[in-house]
């Protein structure tokens, strides 16, 4: 009989027939999984949902505002990824899961390469021999003209540099001529080509 309320007390609880238990899992908390792979993480959470196991799921990184204990750490911390850990109970359940879900993951596939598109007019094939007669600029600015003689030579545009005075001239190829326009508008109205 209880002491407070008078009410008669059994012995053991009397147990309903289907009723669910609500036994606590025990054991210490022991890493199942870490990684980068956001698939297999997600894949993971949910088969430990539906196996009604338990779990601590924490991102791992380096963020604005997080501090850091040890100042001379030993190993790199990760940038990105995800740290995965059950009950030591739970731990051959939870890497039964893991290891299914490794050996069912898709392997590495290899993007199929990208055809580029062809140019409808074809350039003449250059030849070493070819003049460098094709005036493609005239102009006085100087930071301009270092400027453009960069650019061509960036994009293995043969050139020749006149200055006469203040004014000076740049001179192609003419297999070259109108690639190296091109590049020219794009350097003077800064505009994409088009």
């Amino acid at each position: 009989m209880c002491a407070d309320c008078e009410v008669p007390l059994i012995e053991t609880p009397i147990e309903e027939e289907g009723a669910v238990s609500n036994a606590v899992p025990s054991g210490t908390v022991v890493p199942l999984w870490e990684g980068e792979d956001l698939a297999l993480h997600t894949s993971l959470l949910e088969e430990l949902d539906a196996a009604g196991i338990p779990y601590y799921a924490h991102p791992m990184g380096v963020f604005p505002g997080v501090r850091r204990g040890d100042h001379f750490p030993i190993q790199p911390m990760a940038r990105f990824g995800y740290q995965l850990a059950v009950l030591s109970s739970n731990f051959s359940a939870g890497r039964l899961i893991l290891e299914r879900l490794l050996e069912e993951r898709p392997q590495d596939v290899e993007l199929p390469a990208q055809v580029e598109p062809t140019d409808s007019t074809p350039e003449a094939p250059a030849r070493g021999d070819e003049e460098l007669g094709n005036e493609i600029w005239t102009g006085q600015d100087d930071a301009l003209f270092g400027f453009l003689r960069d650019a061509l030579h960036e994009n293995e545009i043969p050139l020749r540099m006149e200055a006469l005075g203040s004014e000076k001239r740049v001179y192609v190829r003419a297999s070259d001529a109108l690639r190296a326009r091109e590049i020219i508008r794009e350097i003077i109205e800064a505009a994409p080509p088009q």
